[in-house]
């Protein structure tokens, strides 16, 4: 395991009984590694407060070459990871069983120890791209990479200013501040020669380094565009929607999803942090995530979870239908009102939440739906919204990577049916969509966890950022319309970019 062991002031203090705690479980790893002749995961647990999660993230992400940060707005669960203790990596059309296979096989070989806090044992966080193929070029994310962290940070309610508005989490910005317990989980992959007292060394500083960062950097002036670069190209785009709807009539599939990407070059590098916190200050109602790999960081504010798992409890969720906000309150009430009587729209919507329903049902039992969608509205625009509800039975041994594997791409990412709606975008599309409408979460070893749709969200390196947005399509879809739409959802980004 490599670890810098540079000192730093820490922010972390065993106490005896916990020094001796982690040791015995680093030498029961090495023993179990000697054993077998592979190598095993020790995962060590303590309670710790936390102040301000997304302070310590900030200070932390650059001290590590991969981090993560997660702040749920469905449960109020906040995650932060750090280094890297062992890659679940895949490629091609079955990446997310491949990393599946592998995080099974990892935990089999798992010592864990300590305390336990909120948490279950080590997660695997991460995310996936949309499709396969990405070339594997500076700053583009792999296909799907899961990995275990050095340092796992895990809290039921954010503490401070932005704490999403989700139940059991205080309620959006000026939520009172104050010290969260957290479960504080340090993990490691060792083998038959390690020392355990090294490796405890190890570990202890790494989780000082990072429970001592603190974001120090001074305000910095706001960027501003030198260039912008759409791809595809307005027009081309427009007449890419008119060829799909061609299609759809002449019935090769019912529906697609056809995404865009802008790339902006600012005249300084972009402010990562500053562009978490907007989200988490701005956009109520969203997941805030940002996952830091290398140089490269993929961050967005999604209403979106393509599926959670919670003691066998699931839920998926059909959004897709969408129109602006109205700039008074009857003219958005009269906005939603178009939406929710909107044939095209409720059609839209449909297709996904019969998908939905229809994936659950292949493996879990009492799938629910509503009959009525409901209307979720956010700062730039309102969806039409169905939670589809199931549960895995007592005896299933699949989890929420399972799930997410059947599961994407939902219509509202890709169209129906599926592989002709697919096919065409790989024709058409033009562009690689990285992580854009893939997915980002975590996953612990009984098979809970969350996997976000990763939409209104930018791939950000230096001072370029790459923004996506996408709409989805039916036989009467008007090219303007969707055109002002994808702008639409491109505004939360620009925004929290500070690029508008």
């Amino acid at each position: 395991m490599a670890v810098d062991t540079a000192p730093a002031p820490g922010a972390l203090t065993l106490t005896p009984d916990e020094h001796t705690s982690l040791v015995d479980a680093c030498r029961a790893g090495v023993e179990r590694a000697r054993a077998t002749g592979r190598h095993a995961l020790v995962s060590w647990a303590r309670t710790c407060e936390l102040t301000d999660p997304f302070a310590t993230w900030a200070g932390a992400r650059t001290r590590t070459g991969r981090s993560l940060y997660w702040q749920s707005a469905w449960d109020g669960t906040t995650v932060l990871a750090f280094g890297s203790a062992h890659d679940l990596r895949a490629t091609g059309a079955g990446r997310l069983a491949a990393v599946r296979s592998a995080w099974t096989e990892l935990l089999r070989e798992t010592v864990t120890a300590g305390r336990d806090g909120s948490g279950t044992g080590p997660l695997a966080v991460g995310g996936f791209a949309f499709g396969s193929g990405t070339d594997g070029t500076p700053g583009v994310l792999p296909e799907a990479l899961m990995w275990v962290p050095l340092v796992q940070l895990r809290c039921a309610s954010p503490a401070g200013p932005g704490a999403p508005a989700g139940p059991g989490a205080p309620a959006g910005p000026g939520a009172p501040a104050g010290a969260s317990e957290a479960e504080l989980r340090l993990n490691a992959l060792v083998d038959g020669s390690d020392d355990p007292e090294l490796l405890t060394r190890a570990l202890t500083l790494r989780a000082e380094r990072c429970l001592a960062a603190r974001d120090a950097t001074a305000p910095r002036p706001a960027p501003r565009p030198r260039a912008s670069v759409e791809t595809p190209a307005a027009g081309e785009w427009k007449d890419l929607v008119r060829r799909a709807t061609d299609r759809i009539r002449a019935g090769d599939f019912e529906k697609v999803v056809l995404a865009r990407r802008l790339d902006v070059t600012a005249d300084r590098e972009l402010d990562v942090p500053a562009a978490v916190r907007r989200m988490r200050e701005t956009y109520a109602g969203t997941t805030v995530f940002a996952v830091g790999h290398g140089d490269t960081t993929f961050l967005g504010a999604t209403p979106e979870y393509l599926v959670r798992v919670e003691e066998r409890e699931v839920q998926a969720l059909g959004l897709a239908g969408t129109t602006p906000r109205g700039a008074t309150p009857a003219e958005d009430r009269a906005l939603e009102a178009e939406l929710a009587g909107s044939a095209k729209l409720r059609h839209e919507h449909e297709v996904v939440v019969r998908m939905l329903s229809e994936a659950l049902a292949e493996s879990c039992t009492r799938v629910t739906a509503e009959a009525e969608p409901g209307v979720l509205k956010l700062a730039h625009v309102q969806h039409l919204s169905t939670p589809v509800r199931a549960r895995l039975p007592e005896d299933s041994a699949e989890g929420v990577l399972d799930l997410a594997a059947r599961l994407h791409p939902t219509p509202a990412l890709g169209g129906h049916p599926r592989a002709e709606a697919l096919e065409w975008l790989t024709r058409n599309e033009g562009f690689d969509r990285g992580w854009y409408a893939g997915g980002v979460g975590w996953a612990d070893p009984e098979g809970n966890g969350q996997f976000a749709v990763a939409i209104r969200s930018a791939l950000v390196r230096g001072d370029t950022a790459s923004l996506y947005a996408g709409c989805g399509l039916v036989a009467d879809s008007d090219p303007e319309v969707e055109y002002a739409e994808t702008c639409a959802k491109l505004r939360p980004m620009r925004a929290a970019l500070g690029i508008e």
